[in-house]
């Protein structure tokens, strides 16, 4: 019962790594609260946790041996909490702001150890169980805290704030069950803790600009879509915001695909998440019905779902035990850098080619897409040339679980 309740603590963390969105529907009437505000600052509050979520997730190593990782996942959690339910006890629009930053730097604390404790403690086919249900856990739960506070808005929009009230009982979860000792790494041959855990291989830099890219041009989905929509005549924005609402259930399916396809085609499952993208955006581009778009929006989901898990699946195979979260902070930084610009990429990309329509924003992201697909499939056929010299014992196990 113990170990079941120690996975369920490590799974729940993915939940609040995408927390900050759930109360975006806030924004329309916070807005008629701070008429004195701007629009673009009321709706800052939803892009602005980005920030503490690049400062916090590098730092959060540094903070892990200092205070031990279970502390610092708790103190983030902490942290989530009270960023999270201060706009639902004030209306002071600067506190406010504050809060959401406070929200980003408790994401950032433990965004990296919700994944490196997957690749440190479970081995194997339990390792790629474990990463799917992270993504899982990960679409189930944005959707049901977005879907919570939705409710909850009928009320007010700060009640809509206090959906963060779930975080309490994680904390005590992770306090009860995780292992006081979780994270520590020891060198395979010698007792004493492997001192080069900070040390990044230039293959994990190449993962870093992959998860840059992938996100930077996932966003357009979120920045462009509704614009797609009502511009070409075949829904509303509303339309839009449904279907977009898919994404959550499509990111879920995408974790049980992950499963599937690291067990059968591990070396590819980067190419195959990118696959995924190449064809949704495809699809967006040609769509005239929201039928069409849907599935495309489906597939994204699905596609973000296989190539986060993958990323984290290749820092293991690619890097040392002792550098697993270290490495996996770095690629999780750039791609929320990645998410933060997608707005300023996608403008420039526009103004570069002298196309400000929707549509050329998803040609523009199906090419990007295209290029890093056949990349991650030549990468694939080389895939061994790139794994960690000393990995190679599971890498041989996995092949024989295979």
């Amino acid at each position: 019962m113990r170990k079941i309740m120690t996975r369920f603590a490590i799974l729940i963390l993915s939940v609040f790594t995408v927390s900050a969105g759930a109360t975006a529907a806030t924004i329309p009437l916070m807005m008629k609260s701070f008429p004195n505000i701007s629009s673009t600052t009321i709706e800052l509050l939803m892009t602005i946790p980005s920030l503490g979520i690049i400062a916090f997730t590098p730092v959060s190593n540094w903070v892990a041996d200092l205070i031990s990782v279970k502390k610092t996942i708790m103190t983030g959690l902490v942290l989530i909490f009270l960023g999270g339910v201060i706009p639902a006890v004030t209306v002071n629009f600067l506190l406010i702001f504050a809060s959401r930053i406070i929200l980003g730097l408790g994401t950032g604390l433990l965004m990296s150890f919700s994944q490196s404790l997957i690749i440190q403690l479970y081995q194997g086919r339990e390792q790629q169980r474990m990463l799917g249900l992270s993504s899982v856990f990960q679409g189930l739960g944005m959707f049901v805290m977005t879907y919570a506070a939705g409710v909850l808005l009928n009320s007010g929009w700060q009640m809509s704030y206090w959906v963060y009230l779930i975080v309490l009982p994680i904390i005590l979860l992770v306090g009860v069950y995780v292992p006081k000792t979780v994270g520590k790494v020891t060198d395979s041959n010698q007792s004493e803790i492997v001192t080069d855990s900070k040390k990044i291989d230039s293959k994990i830099w190449t993962l870093a600009l992959f998860a840059f890219l992938f996100n930077a041009t996932f966003a357009f989905i979120s920045i462009k879509f509704a614009l797609l929509v009502v511009s070409r005549n075949y829904g509303t924005a509303a339309d839009a915001s449904t279907l977009l609402g898919l994404m959550a259930f499509a990111m879920a399916a995408g974790g049980f695909i992950f499963m599937f396809v690291q067990k059968h085609w591990f070396k590819f499952t980067t190419a195959i998440g990118l696959g995924f993208a190449t064809i949704s955006f495809l699809i967006l581009t040609i769509s005239r019905s929201l039928m069409l778009s849907g599935i495309g929006v489906i597939l994204v989901g699905i596609s973000v779902s296989i190539f986060m898990a993958s990323m984290v699946a290749n820092i293991n195979r690619m890097t040392s035990a002792s550098q697993v979260a270290f490495s996996t902070s770095v690629v999780m930084t750039c791609a929320n850098v990645g998410t933060l610009l997608s707005p300023y990429f996608a403008k420039t990309l526009s103004n570069l080619f002298d196309n400000q329509e929707a549509g050329f924003t998803f040609e523009a992201g199906l090419i990007i897409f295209a290029i890093l697909f056949v990349i991650a499939t030549f990468v694939g056929m080389n895939y061994s040339k790139l794994e960690y010299k000393n990995s190679s014992d599971l890498s041989n196990n996995m092949n024989a679980q295979n």
